[in-house]
């Protein structure tokens, strides 16, 4: 008795065709995973923690800074670090209130006192503005934070015209008169959360413009993949002619 069973399995295959078709097919897919998450498996291996130049300068700062024999270039030093990781965009919200306030501590300690006042009234007025302007180009909000640059970023020897000066504008809050026990022993473990990165060869070698981890993940894996696709294909093309194997067409 002739019957028609079109159950198909790929895990059980009841045909030649079908049996090379689901080799094939999982071949692919392990030398795609491996393409893949063996790659990630390489870059955590090889890695090695990195600090940032940042944070180098930071470190032997700060154990002055608590060891009570800091000179102006030590809080300077200090402060300049704590505001480029405050610009990370990843840090969480406490961890920044942290650093706002070592800033503050910073200037504070290479301020006169009738400097450090002005330089708190400018904040002030700052964050006043912003909590009532509409625009970020408001005239008189870009007036109060050039205020701040003026004053402050020298103070901390800032370059007046860097990217670091608008942090730090941004930065400060309006009480900056010094900062709690509990901040000052958690500002070192921030910068090292922060200013430390795992990185390798991998990571480091420039290709094409791009490191390298990059370029492979963003470009390499996807031009493998379609090379997949295209070897499939082939593959398929060669196993029909093999078995004479002719699909119908309407």
């Amino acid at each position: 008795m002739q019957t028609e069973d079109y159950k198909i399995s790929f895990f059980r295959p009841t045909t030649q065709r079908a049996l090379a078709n689901r080799n094939l097919i999982i071949k692919l897919f392990l030398l795609w995973a491996v393409a893949i998450f063996g790659f990630q498996v390489l870059l955590k291996l090889v890695e090695k923690p990195v600090p940032e130049e940042a944070l180098l300068r930071f470190t032997p700062a700060w154990e002055q800074i608590v060891a009570g024999e800091a000179a102006e270039y030590d809080f300077q030093a200090a402060g300049q670090s704590m505001v480029q990781a405050m610009g990370k965009i990843t840090i969480g919200p406490d961890n920044y209130a942290a650093l706002r306030d070592g800033v503050g501590w910073m200037l504070q300690k290479v301020c006169s006192d009738e400097e450090f006042a002005v330089i708190q009234q400018d904040v002030r007025t700052v964050n006043a503005l912003r909590e009532q302007i509409t625009t970020l180009q408001d005239s008189d909000y870009l007036a109060a934070k050039e205020a701040v640059i003026a004053r402050a970023a020298p103070a901390l020897n800032i370059d007046p015209e860097s990217l670091l000066a608008q942090l730090l504008s941004i930065g400060l809050s309006d009480d900056m008169a010094g900062i709690s026990d509990e901040n000052k022993q958690r500002i070192p473990e921030i910068m090292q959360l922060y200013m430390t990165h795992n990185r390798s060869f991998l990571t480091d070698f420039i290709f094409l413009g791009f490191p390298f981890h990059y370029f492979y993940t963003a470009v390499l894996l996807l031009v493998f993949f379609i090379a997949l696709c295209w070897y499939y294909c082939y593959r398929i093309d060669r196993l029909h002619a093999r078995l004479n194997f002719v699909e119908k067409t309407d």
